[in-house]
């Protein structure tokens, strides 16, 4: 389950009315532009949790106009409505202003070359100039092309080129002093991609309507002219098509001839209301989407040309006659955001189903509305994908999308409920807490006597004292992951993992290379962590003795997983030995495969649930009805949360959901169809399959798997096996493995010797599995014997 964390930002006072923002392509950082009439206009940093960042500020006398930040680097460019641009970078504040008298009317155009090498920026008198910017984000001399239109300039896109691709002209460049060069082998080397080259081309649109193609010698040529001022340039690069929409709604497609001209492919009047204020998205599958004060936002399916409207639902907390007036597209979370007249937030959920023909059809969920404050003007998607800034007439609040957190360790279970409150679960004394906190809280970590938790910003450290809960240590911490084990609490910050106590005192660092990445992830099982990083590397430390020692050197898993984009989850075993790994694909969908990577043997295997089947090297017997059944019932699948057994090294869970499966959607809904599925691991015999059943109906998500029990999140109050009934509700619901049904109170012996009959039942070794079975009591022996 999922909520958003509503954080206004901390604007200064007098400030005025925000009415500009901006997010970093790839940096949490907003710019948000403010107008005073008493103290004029003003350019502010935040954080994502809304804090001002105190440097990073611009005041003029006039409003800011454009706000556009470098595709990489920490540097923001403002233009203002008299004609001046200044450069700001975070978090210094140093901020370095265009040459004077290159405009001397209000900005309309700021756009950055794809590496950032460019700026071209553009007025209302439709003088147009291009600069050269350093690996510094600085200016470099005077403008390298300038030209005067005589009309308002409203949009600009450079013409994209092939990435390089030869490393070795790079590494020579970058060598003999080229900043830009430096900077794309720097790319490819980290193994990152690297950016585009500056193109030389670029297409301008002024508003009467023509459109001119620019190249960085100064040659100016009105390639086309469209009836209307644009509101509108896409190049859509996999057709080479330049795309033109006007603020009459007319949208033509022009195709790019080698000789610079262009040749008209189409010319339609789009259906709907067009003007000045129209807000227009383009997203990369070709979906055209406009918000223009009406009450519904409209859509155009250019690929398969197709229209449609999507409307508000009043049922689930919409008003008649509410209009929407602004849209934002997420493509890698596949949602539109659109903003109300009444102050609400609508958010669509795309979802893609096949029918039997194999036809394709696209669905969008409404979901239930986020309220904010006032008539929403303007949205945007931050770098994070977990983050939507929405500015209203009177403030701009930071919407963070947050994931109930929850974790399980040594039979303690916790799972958030509310932005600050936490039920803790434990099994062993069968009973209850309520943790409250003062802020919100992002991560949570439980042991037998301890719960961490971090705010964004702090860790805080709580300690069982009867029946309530003390605040034993906090430090401050902005490390994006936790992780504990006994009195150590592991944070992470660039290229290195830090080795805390409870006061945040750093007893030991786990560096990581340049090559390796910086730590992203973090988990603990028994006494072992694993670690992934944002270059897709993992390691493994042993955390038994006084300092964690590493069982590995860092596996780098882009050479050996084909198309691989990030790591999602990284989990190893109570043993140390295997890796458990779910990832994203470069298209930023998730793989519908889980890796193993074997520590002592450096090997990668894995399980496909788009086939229902791991490697055929690896697979058990397929011979029989029942096996072939199972297969069908994991097929086109993928896998959305993994965990290992918190003891037994050999056996792994995880939740297997359809392809269409909407993460967010109500879990409690029994079309959700997910499966919990069951695996030994081992180096002798690979993969096998022990078990698959449907997740259980009361049940939210699997929390963690500790035999003879799964523990799972659910409902507020269905979770009644710990404790007595109370006002706290209960979070957590347990339920048998399988072949522990009947016997889940058994002792140690008893569950080795029943995991032990299980592993060799799997494998057909039925002399084995006799012998595991001798060694229960027999009196457990006739709940046994029918397994």
């Amino acid at each position: 389950m999922a909520v958003y964390f509503d954080h206004r930002i901390e604007a200064p006072e007098n400030s005025g009315t925000p009415f500009l923002v901006a997010w970093h392509s790839t940096q949490p950082v907003l710019a948000v532009g403010s107008i005073s009439p008493a103290t004029g206009g003003s350019v502010n940093l935040y954080h994502q949790n809304g804090e001002r960042v105190e440097l990073c500020k611009i005041e003029r006398s006039c409003s800011p106009s454009v706000l556009r930040w470098h595709p990489s680097k920490p540097v923001l460019c403002v233009g203002w409505e008299t004609g001046e641009v200044v450069l700001l970078t975070h978090p210094t504040g140093e901020t370095t202003p265009l040459p004077q008298n290159t405009h001397t009317s209000g900005i309309t155009l700021l756009e950055w070359s794809h590496s950032g090498g460019r700026l071209v920026t553009g007025d209302q008198a439709g003088v147009l100039a291009l600069w050269k910017v350093d690996a510094r984000g600085r200016f470099q001399g005077s403008h390298v092309v300038k030209q005067e239109y005589g009309k308002p300039l409203t949009c600009c896109i450079y013409k994209p080129t092939v990435p390089a691709e030869d490393v070795a002209l790079l590494a020579r460049a970058a060598v003999s002093g080229d900043e830009t060069a430096l900077d794309m082998f720097n790319w490819k080397k980290t193994g990152r991609g690297p950016p585009r080259q500056d193109t030389l081309q670029l297409y301008c649109s002024t508003a009467d309507g023509c459109v001119h193609s620019v190249d960085e010698r100064g040659r100016s040529v009105c390639v086309l002219t469209v009836e209307g001022a644009v509101q509108k340039l896409v190049y859509v690069e996999r057709k080479a098509v330049l795309a033109v929409v006007t603020d009459s709604l007319m949208l033509s497609q022009f195709s790019l001839m080698p000789d610079g001209g262009v040749h008209e492919l189409s010319k339609v009047k789009l259906s709907g209301r067009g003007g000045h204020n129209m807000d227009i998205v383009w997203t990369e599958s070709g979906l055209l989407i406009t918000a223009a004060g009406e009450a519904f936002i409209r859509l155009w399916d250019l690929e398969k040309d197709d229209n449609y409207i999507l409307s508000l639902e009043e049922n689930l907390g919409f008003e008649k006659g509410e209009l929407l007036n602004c849209v934002s597209y997420c493509a890698a979370k596949e949602i539109l955001a659109a903003g109300t007249s009444k102050g609400r937030v609508a958010l669509w959920r795309m979802a893609t189903t096949s029918d039997s023909k194999g036809d394709s059809t696209t669905q969008w969920k409404l979901q239930t509305p986020t309220e904010v404050e006032g008539n929403v003007s303007q949205l945007q998607w931050g770098s994070s994908l977990w983050s939507l800034a929405v500015c209203t007439g009177t403030s701009v609040q930071i919407l963070c999308e947050q994931l109930l957190c929850s974790h399980f360790s040594q039979q303690v279970a916790a799972v958030q409920l509310t932005p600050n409150a936490i039920s803790l679960a434990y099994f062993s004394t069968d009973t209850h807490l309520m943790l409250r906190t003062e802020t919100h809280v992002r991560a949570v970590q439980v042991a037998k006597d301890s719960v961490t938790v971090w705010n964004g910003k702090y860790v805080t450290v709580y300690e069982s004292a009867g029946a309530s809960l003390r605040s034993t240590g906090s430090f401050q911490c902005e490390s994006p992951a936790l992780a504990i084990y006994e009195d150590n609490i592991y944070t992470v910050e660039p290229n290195r993992v830090q080795v805390r106590t409870p006061q945040g005192t750093v007893k030991q660092l786990l560096t990581f290379s340049e090559a390796e990445g910086n730590p992203v992830l973090l988990n603990v099982c028994k006494s072992y962590l694993a670690v992934g990083t944002d270059t897709a590397h993992v390691r493994v430390f042993d955390l038994t003795c006084r300092e964690a020692k590493p069982m590995c050197n860092a596996k780098s898993l882009r050479e050996v997983i084909p198309n691989l984009g990030a790591l999602r989850s990284v989990k190893c075993n109570a043993s140390g030995n295997q890796v458990s790994l779910l990832v994203t694909q470069v298209n930023g969908r998730p793989d519908h495969k889980v890796y193993f990577y074997d520590v002592e043997m450096d090997t990668v295997t894995h399980f496909d649930f788009f086939t229902g089947r791991p490697p055929s090297a690896f697979s058990q017997s397929e011979d029989g009805e029942s096996n072939q059944c199972v297969e069908a019932d994991l097929r086109k699948r993928y896998p959305i949360s993994q965990f290992w057994d918190e003891t037994e090294p050999r056996l792994f869970a995880c939740e297997a959901a359809p392809l269409n499966f909407d993460l967010q959607q109500d879990s409690q809904s029994e079309k959700a169809d997910v499966l919990v599925v069951t695996f030994f691991v081992t180096q002798e015999h690979g993969l096998l399959l022990q078990d698959s059943s449907p997740k259980p109906a009361a049940s939210q998500s699997l929390l963690a798997l500790d035999a003879p029990y799964y523990y799972y999140t659910c409902k507020p109050g269905e979770g009644s096996e710990v404790g007595e009934p109370s006002a706290s509700p209960q979070m957590v619901v347990r339920r048998a493995l399988r072949d522990f049904t009947g016997l889940e109170n058994c002792d140690k012996p008893t569950r080795d010797a029943l995991l032990n009959f299980s592993f060799y039942l799997t494998i057909s070794d039925m002399d084995e599995a006799f012998k595991a079975i001798k060694l229960i009591k027999r009196a457990e022996c006739g709940s046994v014997c029918t397994l």
